[in-house]
């Protein structure tokens, strides 16, 4: 990993933050953020001794990372090699589709339960504010999404 030392500390904790943003732990963007400043492919040890992290920890990472197609594993002999595979696009794209399945959708179907058994006209009040806010967020992802569907049709033309 050449280059300056404050960019490479950089560029590391802000592959950690996206990542865990993206539901992966703080080790897998650690382990990740090595791998894409590496010249050439990584063993574990080299990994380990890179990150200052256990082997079991890198080697739980590395099996995630390559679960998703974000690690390339090749062996050569007995040795197992890692190369990271740039898929910042593929990921970010994913995050409006799942936040409006995992957590919008069923926050405003929650909410329009707690809705309709409210006793309470403050309480109500309250909840359609939620509701409506929890509308127009779907409204606006919705529409990033068709945006993104549009744009991915572009790229195979």
């Amino acid at each position: 990993m050449e280059g300056n030392k404050r960019e490479t500390r950089k560029f590391i904790e802000i592959v950690e933050r996206m990542m865990r943003r993206w539901g992966y732990t703080h080790t897998d963007g650690r382990v990740y953020a090595i791998l894409l400043l590496s010249e050439e492919p990584l063993t574990i040890s080299d990994l380990v001794e890179a990150t200052n992290l256990s082997r079991s920890s890198v080697s739980a990472s590395l099996t995630r990372l390559s679960r998703d197609y974000l690690v390339n594993v090749r062996k050569n002999g007995k040795i197992k090699l890692f190369t990271p595979i740039p898929a910042f696009l593929e990921k970010f794209l994913n995050q409006p589709k799942e936040i409006l399945e995992k957590e919008v959708r069923p926050l405003k179907s929650l909410t329009e339960v707690i809705l309709r058994e409210s006793n309470s006209q403050e309480h109500k009040l309250k909840l359609q504010e939620v509701l409506s806010d929890l509308k127009a967020l779907e409204c606006v992802l919705s529409k990033i999404i068709k945006m993104e569907e549009e744009e991915t049709e572009c790229f195979k033309k």
